[in-house]
């Protein structure tokens, strides 16, 4: 008997870096209208132009990691793109970042890495490591100066542009917004190394080099706009053109777990066009479960996998027992996820995932017991993160607030 399909786990639910490049040029078939306005914009884009930086926005798990990891992938199948940019990637959250020295050190880091996998010749790889090495030795007053004329010199050499996909950029800026790096490097550009404007934040640093050099395109992705009240707002007030990630509709679910069942298979052993198949099979012979569960998974992409594992299982196909199935899947990311706020966010974010309507922040606080000025405050932490949105109230004008669409069900 052939033995079950494997599900994904959930490493590669949540890290689509790992999926294979052929796995993710066939899983992507939801998206193709952004991915098109991308690279349409790069294609635009003309030699010596000022790219218009640009910010993909949207929730957790609403597929902004996979639409930067595929739009690499189109470009380097491009030879005409691929001739002109060089897509640069990250790890989905860069943690240790928290000045531009660090962040450019990076970016000359991630472009060796892509070099490599691309089998640059080893005299290239060998200067950008030499470089890497020595930035690093050198003071933390030159350094960054230092990464950004490495860079550039890399561009001149190779006239290629550097594609930068930041993922969750809004976290960069965060911590970049958080440094002291500005106080302490105020008057060393007057006495060593390559000079920099140690008077002006590092934000607006990094602003200034986007808006001079051509030859750096950031597209990053951030769960809000910028544009709210956080400490990096002033610096990228209206800087980036915004492409916002929307729910997937119904169909757009359907023709997604088709394809994750042509890739990974389903049931005992089906694959390819019979695991299709019977995919659309189970999915049509009650088209009210998908229904019923976009409804309340809010058309997450993320959730869209693990319906796909509840499907390819087979077993009870009435959405009672899906539900089931999959809050026993997503309660352990649940708790994770839980765990890391504060004790008052968790307490908050728990009442507004019972709560099955919009409540305002005054009854927020009576309900949880928590002041009122308080739950406010923790109302735009939560927001920021994108765990809770604003949303009118029954019957009034006025405005409260909910879980974010799909937030339960998508590891919150």
């Amino acid at each position: 008997m052939p033995a079950e399909t494997p599900a994904l786990s959930a490493t590669v639910k949540y890290n689509p870096h790992l999926w294979g490049p052929a796995e993710l040029r066939a899983i992507f078939v939801v998206r193709t209208r952004e991915l098109a306005d991308l690279l349409r914009l790069l294609r635009g884009t003309a030699p010596g132009a000022m790219p218009q930086h640009l910010l993909i926005t949207g929730a957790r798990g609403m597929g902004k990691t996979t639409l930067l990891r595929r739009l690499a992938l189109a470009v380097e199948d491009d030879p005409a793109l691929a001739a002109g940019w060089i897509p640069v990637t990250f790890p989905e959250e860069q943690y240790t970042v928290s000045t531009l020295a660090e962040l450019w050190r990076n970016v000359l880091d991630a472009l060796a890495d892509t070099r490599a996998r691309q089998g640059a010749p080893a005299a290239e790889l060998d200067q950008l490591d030499r470089e890497i090495a020595r930035i690093g030795d050198l003071s933390a007053a030159q350094r960054e100066g230092a990464a950004l004329a490495s860079l550039d010199a890399w561009v001149r050499t190779n006239e290629r542009r550097l594609l930068l996909l930041i993922d969750s950029t809004d976290l960069l800026l965060a911590n970049l917004a958080g440094t002291t790096e500005a106080g302490a490097l105020r008057g060393a550009k007057a006495r060593q190394g390559t000079p920099i404007d140690g008077g002006a934040t590092p934000l607006w640093r990094l602003r200034k080099t986007l808006s001079h050099d051509p030859a750096i395109f950031w597209l990053g992705a951030s769960y809000q706009s910028l544009e709210s009240n956080h400490a990096y707002q002033d610096a990228f007030w209206d800087f980036f053109q915004l492409i916002e990630l929307r729910a997937l509709t119904v169909a757009e679910m359907r023709e997604a777990m088709l394809a994750l069942a042509r890739t990974f298979g389903v049931g005992r052993g089906l694959t390819g066009e019979a695991a299709v198949q019977e995919m659309a099979r189970n999915l049509d012979t009650r088209p009210e479960r998908l229904k019923a569960l976009r409804a309340i998974t809010g058309g997450n992409p993320r959730t869209t996998v693990m319906l796909y594992e509840l499907f390819a299982a087979g077993g009870a196909d009435d959405v009672h027992s899906d539900l089931r199935r999959l809050l026993d899947t997503m309660t352990p990311l649940y708790k994770a996820r839980m765990e890391t706020l504060s004790d008052q966010a968790r307490k908050l974010l728990a009442h507004l995932m019972e709560h099955w309507a919009p409540i305002s922040a005054r009854r927020l606080g009576e309900v949880s017991g928590i002041a009122t000025n308080t739950v406010s405050g923790q109302l735009a932490r939560l927001e920021a993160k994108g765990l809770v949105e604003k949303a009118r109230l029954s019957g009034t004008k006025r405005t409260g607030y909910q879980a974010a669409s799909g937030c339960s069900m998508s590891g919150i």
